[in-house]
């Protein structure tokens, strides 16, 4: 029984699979919501994608099944493929699997992880291995391995935690250690673990959630391995520093454990009064949580046993019920309680019942222990038989009194039966009718829904169109600066120089300004064929859209700017109309790059996932402060935001003085 009790209590200090008891003491939400601060304001793509994963498993501290899922697929959708955090996503994804209790897919997932994070040695990645190991050998506790148990904890785990320099991790593992000595039964072995254990986790980092129920834990643990061990003076101390660590926080699961420790030490000093009243404060408060029928179990068995030692059979009997009707118990335990049901029946008198649980245990079993025990079954049976025939006179005395009694409550019935039927006639009524004018308010607040939210979509669109409508006049007022200010000045040039070549002039006059006004048209053609390109690319129309933004990042290239076009997936049935929506958002943000941001790179990726496009322009420049965002500025930014909304996409932007600008462009391209 001991063996079981400490793989069962483990089970339950690491969430793994079915029963996802997780032992909560100070504010959980409070540290979550400040991670997930921190997660936003996280500048890099990998400090976000690591601060989301994290908080996927800190999530399960409040069981909020909705943060684990989003938060999980958020971190796994930013880490780049080869890197840390998807090396380390494998333990937060077999986290995932633990509520569906599948062992060897969790196995899976751990070792896929531990093996891919061998490629890094910073701390932080020997800090997850050293969890990843320690959620694989509880594992093989559970599953009756102690021995492989023992050999991932201490070869394996242990050394990398130390190496990360994590004193929580270190000593949760030590405590790990401990719990297989415990179900061992070698108490002094424990020990040792368990002091370093201590010293540890009191020195780990205070900001850790889980640090306190730790801290309780391993305490109780302490206590409980000086209890059992005999040494009842050396844990007190460990129950008084638990104890005092819980008294806030009156509600706590942690209680479970702490009152199971303070039982069974009340118990070993013979206060067996004290003893029950500790089981019974851990059990009323595990009765409202169905992860803590487990415990439950463990505290009633441990009730039984102080129940028993101060003979009080009937209370005994009546947990020795509770127990075998548990949906939680195994067949092992059920034959030791189905034992002592005949045993206490019959410290108690009841040979009947003694025989009945006698036989039970029999057929559970499949054998008989000893001789004694099967003599003692042959006399309650006897007995039982006796008991029986005295039974049946007493049934027949009664059987008069019973029928003329019966006939009694049958008029009684059907009276109340009358009645009650005319009652529930009248609530069906008024039921229904409030049903149908509950049904009538639904539907009406349904459709003034509906129109409400038709409105603002047609608002937004107002809105989105006007801006386009600017943007685009704006671009004729660029095109018609362009026409007379460059190919207007050329041409007029060309004019003046052929007004000069009249009949009358000279050879040597047409000799010397024909090839000056040749090289003029010259100049004019190449800036109508630029005008003509800006409007509309010919390689975007004969060659597609990845060679037109090809083209243009080699335009805007300079000995003093490199542009590097990245294209990945990018489909060739996108509608003309799309095609030039991107090639435009493509050119505007080069074009406000090169006038604005002084960079010497800039990185141009496009890449299509089915129907999904993204577009991300990156430059080594001086970058800019938010604020100066948000106050307007910038037509060409406003142009892009504004086409963007248009495709109902998103365009997020990251700069800072100094830093360069990333802008990350997303929208459908159906």
């Amino acid at each position: 029984m001991k063996k079981a009790f400490y793989s069962i209590l483990f089970f339950f200090s690491v969430p793994i699979c079915n029963a996802q008891l997780v032992y909560s003491l100070d504010d959980d939400a409070g540290h979550i919501a400040r991670m997930e601060k921190e997660a936003e304001a996280a500048k890099t793509d990998s400090a976000k994608a690591y601060a989301y994963l994290k908080l996927s498993s800190l999530c399960r501290l409040i069981g909020d099944t909705n943060k684990i899922r989003d938060y999980l697929n958020k971190g796994i959708a930013l880490s780049k493929p080869g890197s840390f955090t998807e090396a380390a996503s494998w333990f937060y994804k077999a986290q995932k699997l633990y509520a569906g209790g599948n062992i060897p897919a969790i196995e899976e997932h751990l070792l896929k992880g531990d093996s891919a994070l061998k490629a890094f040695a910073h701390p932080e990645a020997c800090k997850v291995r050293g969890y990843i190991l320690h959620a694989y050998g509880t594992l093989q506790q559970m599953k009756g391995s102690e021995k492989d148990a023992m050999d991932v904890f201490l070869n394996r785990a242990l050394p990398l935690a130390k190496q990360s320099g994590d004193a929580y991790l270190t000593g949760n593992l030590e405590k790990a250690i401990a719990t297989v000595f415990m179900n061992a039964n070698k108490r002094d072995d424990a020990t040792g673990y368990l002091k370093q254990a201590i010293d540890h986790i009191e020195h780990s980092d205070v900001n850790n959630p889980m640090r306190i129920e730790a801290l309780v834990e391993v305490n109780v643990y302490a206590a409980e391995n000086y209890i059992y061990n005999h040494q009842l003076d050396l844990a007190k101390p460990h129950l008084d520093k638990a104890g005092r660590i819980l008294a806030p926080s009156p509600r706590s699961n942690l209680y479970l454990t702490y009152y199971y420790a303070e039982g069974i030490w009340f118990d070993r000093n013979k206060r067996y009064t004290d003893a029950v009243n500790s089981f019974d404060k851990a059990i009323g408060l595990g009765k409202a949580d169905p992860r803590a029928i487990y415990s439950v179990n463990r505290l009633k068995g441990a009730k039984y046993k102080s129940l028993i030692s101060n003979k009080d059979y009937k209370g005994a009997l009546v947990v020795l019920h509770e127990l075998v009707n548990s949906p939680a118990l195994i067949n092992t335990d059920k034959r030791i309680w189905y034992k002592d049901l005949a045993s206490t029946y019959a410290a108690a008198g009841n040979k009947s019942e003694a025989y009945n649980w006698s036989a039970r245990y029999i057929v559970l079993s499949d054998s008989l222990y000893e001789a004694k025990f099967e003599k003692d079954v042959v006399e309650l049976e006897k007995k039982y038989k006796e008991a029986e025939n005295q039974k049946k006179i007493a049934l027949l005395q009664a059987a008069n009194e019973k029928a003329a009694l019966k006939m009694r409550n049958n008029q009684l019935l059907a009276g109340l039966l009358g009645g009650s039927s005319i009652f529930l006639l009248a609530l069906a009524i008024l039921g229904w009718l409030y049903y149908r004018n509950s049904k009538k308010l639904v539907v009406q607040k349904e459709l003034s829904h509906q129109q409400q939210l038709k409105d603002i979509s047609q608002q937004q669109q107002l809105k989105l169109a006007g801006a386009l409508l600017q943007g685009e006049e704006r671009e004729r007022k660029r095109l018609a600066g362009d026409l007379h200010d460059g190919l207007g000045g050329m041409l007029a040039g060309v004019k003046i120089n052929l007004s000069r070549l009249s009949p009358a002039a000279q050879e040597e006059v047409f000799t010397k300004d024909l090839p000056v006004i040749i090289n003029q048209l010259d100049r004019s053609v190449n800036e109508l064929r630029r005008i003509a390109r800006n409007m509309m690319p010919e390689s975007l129309l004969n060659s597609g859209l990845e060679t037109a933004l090809n083209e243009i990042c080699e335009s805007f290239t300079t000995p003093a700017l490199a542009v590097d076009f990245q294209a990945y997936n990018i489909e060739k049935d996108i509608t003309q109309d799309m095609q030039v929506t991107i090639f435009r958002i493509v050119q505007e943000l080069l074009a406000n790059a090169v006038r604005h941001a002084g960079a010497s790179t800039i990185l141009v990726q496009c890449s299509q996932n089915e129907n999904t496009f993204y577009i991300t322009v990156e430059d080594n420049g001086k970058g800019f402060r938010k604020d100066q965002l948000d106050a307007g500025k910038g037509i060409g930014l406003t142009n892009v935001k504004n086409r963007v909304d248009y495709l109902k996409g998103t365009l997020e932007i990251e700069s800072a003085p100094g830093a360069g600008t990333t802008i990350n462009i997303e929208f459908h391209v159906s």
